[in-house]
């Protein structure tokens, strides 16, 4: 499996989500399908703001990751999906998740 890291994808401003975009490089590594093997989110430690997956299109929320708490951070992961159908959004500025793509 091939690990195509995002790293942290910040929110510039609270209720605008951010669509994971990829660099070329990065996206050479997608097969043809655009269909990532799974996507993994991660709460930063660092965060003061409740991260959230958004639907790209919609904005709906899929799931929330909370304040990380105590040194523990939550984490949303899902198997085969087009990452680039997916949003961040942070209820503080310049907040979010860490987005780690794996591809087989």
């Amino acid at each position: 499996m091939t690990c195509i890291p995002l790293g942290k994808i910040s929110v510039p401003i609270p209720g605008t989500p951010v669509t994971i975009t990829m660099t070329a490089t990065q996206a050479a590594q997608m097969p043809a399908s655009g269909v990532a093997t799974k996507v993994e989110m991660w709460a930063d430690t660092s965060d003061t703001g409740i991260s959230f997956v958004k639907h790209a299109g919609t904005g709906l929320k899929i799931a929330p990751l909370p304040v990380p708490a105590n040194g523990h951070c939550q984490h949303w992961e899902m198997s085969l999906v087009n990452p680039l159908k997916l949003a961040v959004d942070n209820t503080v500025a310049n907040g979010g998740p860490f987005v780690t793509i794996w591809v087989d």
